[in-house]
């Protein structure tokens, strides 16, 4: 593995965590915060967008499959944060 795809998994481990552009640059070193912000939130066509996106939605797959079940389970509010979910795709 090279340094790129290190960076690349570490940007995706801390992303699934749910930090911020910039505290995963601070946690990195990485000097240039603005442009890696816009790397991890603009630059649609980058490995690190993807990496990022790809750990936030790693959590965000984990958080729905929980709350689905727990609505399954008969969670009234975890059905109703589930329903929200189904409206807003349309699905319903």
């Amino acid at each position: 593995m090279n340094d790129d795809d290190e960076l690349l998994n570490k940007i995706t481990e801390y992303s699934a965590a749910l930090l911020t552009p910039f505290d995963i640059a601070v946690l990195l070193s990485i000097d240039d915060l603005e442009k890696f912000t816009a790397q991890c939130l603009n630059w649609v066509n980058d490995p690190i967008y993807r990496a990022y996106h790809k750990g936030r939605t790693q959590t965000k797959l984990e958080l729905h499959e929980k709350v689905i079940k727990l609505a399954k389970a008969g969670s009234p509010k975890a059905d109703e944060l589930a329903n929200d979910w189904l409206i807003n795709q349309n699905l319903k």
